[in-house]
C-alpha cells in the first residue's frame, strides 16, 4: 500500500504546480489536504469486513465492488487498485460546483495539472463550496452545486470506497464503478466533455452487462434497472431539448436582455409539462423532480458535459459488435492525436467498421 508520506509529497507537489495552473493555490492545497485525509483513512476491504462494525447489507454491498471490477476486466476496463480499500470513518461529503453566465452556456472553467482545463470544481467542505458559490454569484454567474458519491484520481492513487456508496443499490454500484474505471482506462487531457461522455456510455453498458451476466436476461434486477434507465434517458433527452431551445434564445442578437430573461424563465418553467407529454413510464415522479430541482444554465451545461455524442458513441459501439473490448481500443485509436475528439468520433461513427487500435 502507498505510504502516507508518499501521498503527502505528491499532493503537496500538486498544490505547488497549481500556482501556475490558473487555479488558486488555497483551493489546490485544501483539496490535497482532504485527499490525503481520505486516503490515509482507507483500510483494505478485508479488514473492514472482518471488523464486525458493518451490517449484513453493508458487507454484501462492499463485496460487490470486487465483483464489478473483476467483470469489468473481462470487458477491457483496466483492473486498477481502485475500490480495494474502504474509508469506513470518512464523514465528509463531496460537492461538484459549476457556473455559467445568465444568458449563455459558456461554462466558467479552471485549469489543473494533469487533467487540463475543466468546467467544474470539487469540494470536500460545505463551507468551502458555500464560499465559492457566493463569490461566483457575486460575479454574476448562475451556479449549480450537486453532491457526488464517487470520484477518480485517474489511477494515481488507490481510490477508496466511500461510506455513502454502501447505501446504493447494485445497479448504481455497477454503473458508477464501471464509469470510474473507464476514466482510468482512457483519459484525454483537456477534453472533459469527451471523457465524461465516454465514461457514461461505458458505465451504462458495462453496468447492464454485469447484471445480465449475474442474473440473466429478463431477470427482475435487469428489468428494474432498464426501466429506470429508460426514464432517465428520456428525461435527459428532454433536458437536452430545453438546452437547445435556450441556446437558440441566448444567441438571438435582436432580442434585448430583458426579453431574453423573460423567455428564459418561461422555457425553464415548461420542463414539467414536457415531462408529462413524454413517454416516461413514471411521469408524476419525473414531473415532480423537474419542478422541484433548481435548474439553471450551469446545471444544464454540466448535463451536456456528461452526455455529448451519445448517438455517435452508440453507432461506434454497434460497429464494434457491441463489444466493449473492441470499442474502447477503437475510441483510443480514433482520438489519438485528434484536435477535436468529438469530430473524430463522428467521422468514425459514419463508417461501418470498428477502427483497429
Amino acid at each position: 500500500m502507498i505510504s502516507a508520506a508518499s501521498v503527502r509529497n505528491f499532493l503537496m507537489g500538486l498544490a505547488v504546480v497549481g500556482l501556475g495552473s490558473g487555479c488558486g493555490v488555497r483551493y489546490v492545497a485544501a483539496s490535497a489536504s482532504y485527499e490525503l485525509e481520505l486516503l490515509t483513512k482507507a483500510e483494505p476491504v478485508a479488514v473492514s469486513l472482518a471488523s464486525g462494525r458493518l451490517s449484513a447489507g453493508q458487507e454484501q454491498r462492499l463485496r460487490l465492488f470486487a465483483e464489478v471490477k473483476a467483470f469489468g476486466a473481462t470487458l477491457g476496463l483496466h483492473a486498477t487498485r481502485n475500490y480495494s480499500t474502504y474509508s469506513r470513518t470518512w464523514d465528509r461529503r463531496i460537492w461538484n460546483l459549476s457556473a455559467c453566465p445568465p444568458l449563455s452556456f459558456a461554462s466558467r472553467t479552471w485549469s489543473f495539472p494533469i487533467v487540463g482545463r475543466v468546467p467544474y470544481l470539487g469540494f470536500f467542505s460545505d463551507m468551502d463550496v458555500a464560499v465559492e458559490r457566493s463569490k461566483l454569484e457575486g460575479e454574476g454567474y448562475e451556479v449549480a452545486v450537486r453532491e457526488v458519491g464517487a470520484f477518480s484520481t485517474l489511477g494515481w492513487f488507490r481510490d477508496p470506497i466511500l461510506p455513502t456508496m454502501l447505501t446504493w443499490d447494485e445497479a448504481r454500484i455497477a454503473e458508477t464503478v464501471s464509469h470510474e474505471l473507464a476514466h482510468a482506462t482512457l483519459w484525454i487531457p483537456g477534453s472533459v466533455d469527451f471523457n465524461e461522455s465516454f465514461a457514461s456510455v461505458v458505465g451504462e453498458t458495462a453496468g447492464d452487462r454485469y447484471l445480465v451476466h449475474k442474473y440473466g436476461e429478463g431477470s427482475e434486477p435487469v428489468r428494474d434497472a432498464r426501466d429506470r434507465d429508460h426514464d432517465w434517458r428520456i428525461f435527459q433527452t428532454l433536458l437536452l431539448g430545453l438546452y437547445e431551445d435556450l441556446d437558440v434564445l441566448y444567441r438571438d442578437p435582436l432580442l434585448p436582455d430583458a426579453e431574453r430573461l423573460a423567455r428564459k424563465a418561461a422555457l425553464y418553467g415548461s420542463l414539467p409539462d414536457r415531462v408529462l407529454a413524454s413517454e416516461i413510464r413514471q411521469p408524476a415522479r419525473w414531473a415532480r423532480y423537474a419542478k422541484d430541482r433548481p435548474w439553471n444554465n450551469a446545471s444544464l451545461a454540466q448535463l451536456r458535459t456528461y452526455n455529448r455524442g451519445d448517438d455517435d458513441f452508440a453507432a461506434l459501439l454497434r460497429h464494434c459488435a457491441g463489444e466493449l473490448r473492441r470499442f474502447i481500443p477503437a475510441v483510443r485509436a480514433i482520438t489519438h492525436g485528434a484536435r477535436d475528439p468529438f469530430a473524430a468520433l463522428q467521422a468514425a461513427a459514419g463508417t461501418t467498421a470498428c477502427p483497429a487500435n
